[in-house]
């Protein structure tokens, strides 16, 4: 299918660079509450200062096996945690960080549980987000908008996949991956791994979507002066512009105005330009049939 047409049946995309800083869409946008897998409020860690922290485990394969519980974890940024939330999150024994942000987002809201706690392996590729800001600025943004970003960030994340599943295969486990809000590029990691182990497209898209209820955007935000952060800091700037002039606001939904999620246009590119995810995950990422038989056994029963 082309992504171009894919693109213009979704329908008119809000202009911003990430879907977390786009204005509101359709109000109905929120995850198919018939699918129970996805709607267990369990999943959600239950931390004062978290965001969108919650495990991928409990989803069932297209084989009949499940995803295994407290092993894979995803999340929002976690500059905002309190004592007694690290004293929780340390009680799952974490041994690794995969951290998607951007240089400029590690600056402004730095992860303090990890240096807090030396056992974590931090796993980060260094970028900044000038390397996304740069690449949008075309006449396809003006036309795509956030999707724009869905479009291409099977390409832009190669480096960060390529760091996550390789923790993944060397069982660095449990392993949580965020990033700001931990919808985007979270989301689509998420969606890259759950795909690999077999969990159907239909519950890896709910579960994408799940981020807009999950979120909570102040602890993302904790207590930082984006105007003042704004002077020196390319990712408060851009915060700045798309925000309520640095105030929080409520998390959008993941969805063009037509009501198709954004992940959707990410799985629709890359099966043009590779066929299968499976594809993608070998040419693009080195992961095998081979390593992906090895994360089945590691992360199913």
């Amino acid at each position: 299918m082309n992504t171009r047409k894919f693109l213009s049946i979704c329908g008119v995309i809000g202009a911003c660079t990430l879907s977390q800083l786009s204005p509101v869409y359709a109000s109905t946008a929120t995850p198919n509450t018939s699918t129970a897998q996805t709607v267990n409020q369990s999943r959600l860690l239950p931390l004062e200062g978290g965001s969108n922290f919650r495990d991928l485990g409990g989803y069932q394969t297209t084989d009949h096996k499940t995803v295994r519980s407290g092993m894979l974890f995803r999340s929002g940024a976690m500059a905002n945690l309190t004592a007694k939330d690290e004293a929780y999150l340390n009680k799952h024994n974490f041994k690794t960080v995969v951290d998607l942000r951007s240089q400029e987002e590690l600056d402004l809201f730095p992860n303090q549980w990890v240096k807090h706690n030396s056992d974590i392996n931090y796993v980060n590729y260094q970028y900044s987000i000038k390397d996304i800001q740069g690449s949008l600025k075309n006449k396809e943004v003006k036309s795509y908008g956030a999707g724009n970003f869905y479009l291409s960030i099977a390409d832009r994340l190669q480096p960060q996949l390529k760091l996550y599943f390789a923790e993944l295969l060397q069982e660095h486990t449990p392993l949580v991956v965020n990033c700001s809000a931990g919808q985007d590029r979270t989301g689509f990691a998420s969606a890259m791994l759950l795909s690999a182990l077999g969990v159907p497209r239909d519950v890896i898209i709910e579960d994408y979507l799940l981020s807009t209820q999950y979120r909570n955007p102040k602890n993302e935000m904790g207590s930082v002066d984006l105007k003042k952060a704004a002077k020196t800091n390319d990712f408060a700037k851009m915060m700045l512009h798309y925000t309520d002039n640095g105030k929080v606001t409520e998390a959008k939904p993941l969805i063009t105005q037509d009501g198709t999620p954004y992940i959707s246009i990410a799985f629709a590119q890359i099966e043009e330009q590779y066929g299968t995810v499976e594809n993608y995950l070998e040419r693009a990422i080195g992961v095998d049939q081979k390593d992906i038989a090895k994360l089945k056994s590691l992360y199913l029963q």
